[in-house]
């Protein structure tokens, strides 16, 4: 029996749909390859019509370096089985990334219809990044879009991400932790989230391990006390009991409330210490925790909350008063669990320095052409006000009255009727699209999507310039994402001239 190679990272690459190389070898055949072409990846909508959080960003660029780095051979061996043109195999098997990739950071606030990575490449080297980048995007921007929707309902209540288990495999599960991190989640669970990203990990633990010690109220104790006193020899900074095993007030607080007291845990403990609920009347049970916890004189104890949560359920706990400290969230934010499917869409903008454009008779599924780049306006008070898709090739009117603070008039991208001036003077603005590939060279702005941390700081802080009506979780109010004049011709024009020819 033949054994298939093992898969290494170059399988990322080709993580492909089959049409992608069909058409590839169409073009090579064609000897239309190496026509530059500009593809954008963009999302039409989000859950409630709002915001999303960007991340994988980092994974697409590592696209370029894996393609880059992968030997001849090895491209060669992979390629032979699956393609059964060998003029396609050979030209593949040769080829590097030489385009430029554009793409807002990860942490960032993006809206519908924004490019939020641009691909500038030789024709096949853009179209077979189509599916990974996808692959990597949606997946990561639905998490990172569920984990700000949950952690904005529990603001300022902290937010852990353990949902690995019911993650749908290997990469979503570390991957996924990366971005809900990025989301705005304050600790997370998993292990090689930890070691590829540099983000720890954190954990309590499970009711097995409670019944691994028997049934009952001592075997509990025993557990309790078992786990504090290694933990502690092993400097652990944090001790989190799981109280509801068997009966969360009659027996689980009373067994934590001993096992701390006997251990020597108290509010002088320098770590942090308390307990998890799991089951039952979360706000019942932890109020009378609560209570409990303090007369015993424990007030620094923390109450941490899981069990299916999401962020309906947090802001009811909250509106209910419960006691708590840290909520946990599990497959609701691992698998997006209300809006799995995020949506984007990688479509080509321009061939040869040419403006294309997909028709539709949905009016959301008319793509904008031309190359493009994001400016993000702020107003007096540094809100953002509005978004700004511009022209980035060629002279663009409003781009260049933004770049020198000039007074400029910005349109709704449907209703011309709808519209702003901005005075110069009166706002501010931020290039929100930035260079991560040039000429298949990975850029120094890399350096920022390796700090997860960091980017989930950039994301809070950019939170807390949109406001309030804006970011909230229910019919949030429309952020203005508006075309510049010149582009918002060019689409006019493309539009007519098909139209015509459709008439005719």
């Amino acid at each position: 029996m033949k054994i298939k190679k093992i898969l290494t990272d170059f399988a990322k690459v080709i993580n492909s749909d089959r049409y992608q190389y069909t058409e590839s070898d169409i073009f090579v055949m064609e000897n239309s390859h190496e026509r530059e072409a500009v593809f954008d990846m963009y999302f039409r909508k989000t859950e409630d019509n709002g915001l999303a959080v960007v991340s994988g960003v980092r994974e697409v660029v590592e696209l370029v370096k894996i393609l880059n780095e992968t030997s001849e051979e090895e491209k060669r061996e992979y390629f032979s089985e699956i393609i059964a043109e060998q003029h396609l195999v050979d030209y593949l098997s040769k080829m590097k990334f030489t385009g430029d990739i554009f793409a807002m950071r990860e942490g960032e606030i993006a809206y519908a219809n924004e490019p939020v990575i641009t691909v500038k490449a030789p024709l096949v080297q853009a179209k077979i990044l189509e599916t990974p980048i996808l692959n990597i995007m949606n997946m990561q921007m639905a998490i990172a879009t569920k984990a700000s929707r949950v952690t904005r309902a529990a603001h300022p209540i902290a937010v852990s991400s353990f949902g690995s288990r019911r993650a749908h495999g290997f990469d979503s599960a570390v991957a996924g932790t990366k971005a809900s991190v990025i989301g705005g989640c304050m600790s997370h669970s998993n292990l090689v989230t930890e070691y590829k990203y540099g983000v720890p990990s954190v954990g309590t633990m499970a009711h097995s391990y409670i019944q691994t010690f028997g049934v009952g109220k001592k075997a509990e104790k025993e557990a309790f006390d078992t786990f504090i006193k290694y933990r502690r020899e092993r400097k652990a900074n944090t001790l989190i009991l799981l109280i509801d095993t068997y009966n969360t007030l009659k027996m689980g607080i009373k067994n934590a409330i001993d096992s701390f007291k006997e251990n020597g845990i108290d509010d002088n403990y320098p770590g942090v210490y308390g307990v998890r609920i799991d089951s039952g009347d979360l706000a019942y049970l932890s109020k009378k925790c609560r209570e409990e916890l303090d007369e015993a004189g424990l007030k620094k104890a923390k109450i941490f909350l899981t069990n299916g949560l999401n962020e309906d359920l947090i802001k009811s706990l909250k509106e209910q008063k419960a006691a708590v400290d840290i909520f946990g969230v599990g497959d609701e934010i691992a698998v997006s669990k209300s809006n799995p499917c995020f949506g984007g869409v990688y479509k080509i903008v321009e061939i040869e320095k040419q403006p294309v454009i997909k028709l539709s008779e949905d009016l959301i599924k008319i793509s904008n052409p031309g190359f493009k780049e994001v400016y993000r306006i702020y107003d007096k008070n540094n809100y953002a006000y509005v978004d700004v898709i511009t022209l980035a090739r060629e002279y663009d009117e409003d781009r260049e009255s933004i770049l020198s603070g000039k007074t400029f008039v910005t349109r709704d991208a449907q209703d011309p009727l709808k519209n702003s001036t901005l005075k110069e003077g009166e706002y501010s603005f931020k290039k929100i699209t930035r260079t991560y590939v040039k000429d298949g060279e990975i850029t120094e702005e890399y350096d920022v999507l390796e700090d997860v941390i960091g980017s989930r700081n950039y994301y809070l802080e950019s939170l807390e310039k949109i406001s309030e009506e804006r970011k909230r979780l229910e019919f949030p109010h429309k952020y203005k994402v508006n075309l510049s004049k010149d582009l918002r011709e060019m689409k006019s024009n493309l539009i007519e001239s098909i139209s015509k020819e459709i008439n005719e």
